[in-house]
Parts: C-alpha cells; structure tokens; sequence
C-alpha cells in the first residue's frame, strides 16, 4: 500500500518511463483498484449530497439525472465516441501536454484550437467549418512549433510548473464533465463540483500514469473506465 500511494503521488515525477513492461502492467492494475476506492467514497459523498442538500432544497436528483444522461448514449456510434473517440481527444488535451516536449505542445494547439473552432470532436459532415477549422488549428500550430524552435526556454519555463499544470488539468477536466448533468441550476453551483469528483479521480489517475508510465497508459486506462461506464 505504501508503494502504491508513492507511486500514485506527485512528489516525484519522472517521465522517462523506465519501468519494466511487468512493473508497468502491476502499476496500471493497481491504479485501477486505487480509482475504485476513491470512487465508492465520491459515490457516498454524492448520495450524502443528493439526499441531504439537493432534495431538501426542492431539486430533483442531479445523481439520477446523470445516470439518465449516460443511458442515452447507445449503440455502435455512442461505443466508438464514449470508448474510443472520447478518451483519445481528452487524453490529448488534458494529458499529452504534461510532458511539454514541442510536439506534444505542437499537438495540444492542434486539438485544442480545433475544438474552440468547431465546437465539437464528433464530425457528422464535411463542411466550410470543418475545413476552417483544420486550416486555423494547423496555422496556429505551426506558429507555436516555430515559437518552441526559437525559443526553447519556453518548454523548460513549462516543465518547472508541471505539478501546477497537472493539477490544474486534473479539476478542469473534471469540472467541464459537469456540463453532461441536464437541466442545471444555477443555484447550485456550488454543488455541482461534488458531482464532477468521479471524473477528477479519472483524470489524476490517469494523469500520473501518463507521467510516470506513458501516454499510451493513461489513454487505455481512460477508455477501460468509460468502457465500464457504458456496459454499465
């Protein structure tokens, strides 16, 4: 146990990944044991919540209202996008760029500035937007490679803030994962981060596996939970 919540630390970060494939494989299960730990204590405090705030307060359910919104999602589309698309684009943005080498920079601008562009990461249709959208995201990055070229300093300036990055990363993604809850008050607002705490414990776990065991890690790991999610 102690290993394990070493291993699943920031202290020390070392991205080099120079653990042996079977050290790999013991680390990544047993992150897996460590997320479902952590989530049946965020489950607890959710239906703590539920049943003592928000149904006090005259509001219906946000735990089952989440729980309706996942039922939505169905079929091979809803699969390929909750298992596989999902996890890849979300990996990239709140992932790759903990270890800020160039192209992971690089890659980051790409992905991020198309999403703002277009909006979405489903694509239904080739149309004027979609190509706007690939034409800004690959001017925006290559600027930034041609910035990062220049000036390599930025990627060290970058490095000696990773903890902070991770962090920041970790509750961002979380938070943005609350606008999946339907119908949203206002009123509480200040609640609703309770509910994004299964998708903070998602995205630290898998953030200290993309730092310390690889990128690859963190996404198989990404795509094994919303896999479970959707069965579910």
């Amino acid at each position: 146990m102690k290993d394990l919540l070493k291993f699943y630390s920031l202290s020390e970060i070392d991205y080099r990944h120079k653990y042996p494939l079977i050290q790999k494989i013991k680390y990544f299960a047993k992150g897996i044991l460590l997320y479902f730990v952590l989530q049946i204590c965020a489950l607890l405090l959710m239906f703590l919540v539920d049943e003592f705030l928000i149904k006090k307060m005259g509001f219906p359910s946000v735990f089952k209202l989440m729980i309706e919104s996942q039922k939505k999602i169905k079929g091979y589309y809803g699969f390929f996008l909750v298992v596989i698309l999902a996890p890849v684009v979300e990996e990239l943005i709140f992932r790759l760029i903990l270890v800020p080498k160039r192209r992971n920079i690089v890659i980051f601008t790409f992905v991020f500035s198309f999403l703002i562009i277009n909006k979405t990461y489903y694509l239904i249709e080739i149309d004027w937007l979609l190509l706007m959208s690939l034409a800004v995201s690959g001017l925006l990055s290559f600027l930034v490679f041609k910035l990062l070229k220049r000036k390599p300093e930025i990627e060290t300036a970058i490095g000696k803030r990773q903890k902070i990055i991770t962090m920041l990363s970790v509750v961002l993604f979380g938070l943005l994962h609350i606008a999946n809850i339907e119908n949203l008050h206002w009123e509480l607002a200040l609640l609703y981060p309770v509910y994004a705490l299964p998708q903070i414990i998602l995205g630290y776990v898998s953030s200290v596996q993309r730092l310390k065991l690889g990128f690859i890690w963190g996404l198989l790991f990404h795509s094994m939970i919303n896999l479970m999610a959707f069965l579910n």
